[in-house]
Parts: structure tokens; C-alpha cells; sequence
């Protein structure tokens, strides 16, 4: 009936009791973490090996820099040695600090083949935004240099003023090395 109270049970309630997890969970996880850390050194070590020699024709330290050892660049410039790896012409590339008029910028550089030749171009990616800059003009966009020779001259880039790298490439346009001018 409404209004009317029914009676509960009001008999002994059986104790909670907390559920217990398993002591060994948390070392599971454990070692879990520090079997892939294993792992991941592993793989980044394998990845970071040199070859090992074979007997295929790969160069090998003394090849690559059999030419002329020692090159250093003229005062105040910044040299790099080089090999190209498709004609495997070496030598040193240097160039000359950037001067600037407004948004004009004009390199000196030397080029000295030692083994090969070399046939060369250069391009400019602008450190700030890469954007992509052919030379416009100069002494020096194109060419070819044989062992034993070194050809000077200039390379005038139009851009916007401030740090750029200049590549030098082959005639085809593929990077062979590259230098960072501060703008």
C-alpha cells in the first residue's frame, strides 16, 4: 500500500573487499620499455655504420683524397675539397667573402681540379626562405677545368641581402658540394 513501509533485510553484509592487482604488472612494463629501448639503439647503431670494405669500386679514404693534401684557401675566403661523384673529377673550390650592392651579391671563386675534369655550374638557395637563385651574370656561371688547372672569376647573384649557400654543381645541375656566405 502507499505510505507503507516494507521491511529491508537487514542481515549480516558481506565485507568489501579491495581488488588487488598484480604485483608483477608494473616490472612487465618495465621491461617491456627497456627491451624496445634495446631495440631502438640497436637499430640506430646498425644504421650509422660505415660499410665494410667489399670489393666492389668503392673509393676508399686515400682515393677520395689522393690530389694535392693541404689546400687552404686564401685569406679572408672559405675552401671545401671536393670529388664529383659521377665523373670523380676532386679538387678544391674556394670563394671570396660576398660583396653587396642593394640586392645584388658578387663572388670571386677559384676552381683547381686535380684529377678529371670538371665540368661546373653554381646555383644559391637563400637560407632564410630556400628559395632557388641561378647566377645572373659574372666571369664564372659555366664552365670546365682539367687537372692541374684552376680558373678565377665571378659569380653576381640577385636576391635578397642575408646568409644564402652556394652550390657548386655540374653542368647538369647536381649538387657536387657547397659553401654557407654570410649575407
Amino acid at each position: 500500500m502507499p505510505g507503507e513501509e516494507r521491511p529491508t533485510d537487514s542481515g549480516p553484509v558481506a565485507p568489501v573487499t579491495p581488488q588487488r592487482y598484480r604485483a608483477n604488472a608494473p616490472l612487465i612494463g618495465i621491461i617491456a620499455s627497456l627491451a624496445g629501448l634495446a631495440l631502438l639503439v640497436a637499430i640506430v647503431t646498425v644504421g650509422n655504420r660505415w660499410p665494410e670494405s667489399s670489393s666492389t669500386s668503392t673509393p676508399t679514404q686515400s682515393d677520395t683524397h689522393s690530389f694535392v693534401p693541404g689546400y687552404t684557401p686564401s685569406p679572408d675566403w672559405q675552401g671545401i675539397e671536393f670529388t664529383n661523384s659521377v665523373s670523380q673529377a676532386s679538387g678544391y673550390w674556394q670563394i671570396s667573402p660576398p660583396t653587396w650592392v642593394g640586392d645584388v651579391v658578387t663572388v670571386t671563386t677559384t676552381l683547381t681540379v686535380a684529377k678529371g675534369t670538371m665540368r661546373f655550374s653554381f646555383f644559391a638557395l637563400d637560407n632564410q626562405d630556400t628559395n632557388y637563385y641561378e647566377p645572373t651574370s659574372g666571369t664564372m656561371i659555366t664552365g670546365s677545368v682539367q687537372a692541374g688547372e684552376s680558373e678565377t672569376g665571378t659569380i653576381v647573384l640577385e636576391m635578397p641581402r642575408g646568409d644564402f649557400t652556394l652550390y657548386l654543381a655540374t653542368a647538369a645541375g647536381r649538387q657536387v658540394t657547397a659553401l654557407i656566405v654570410s649575407g
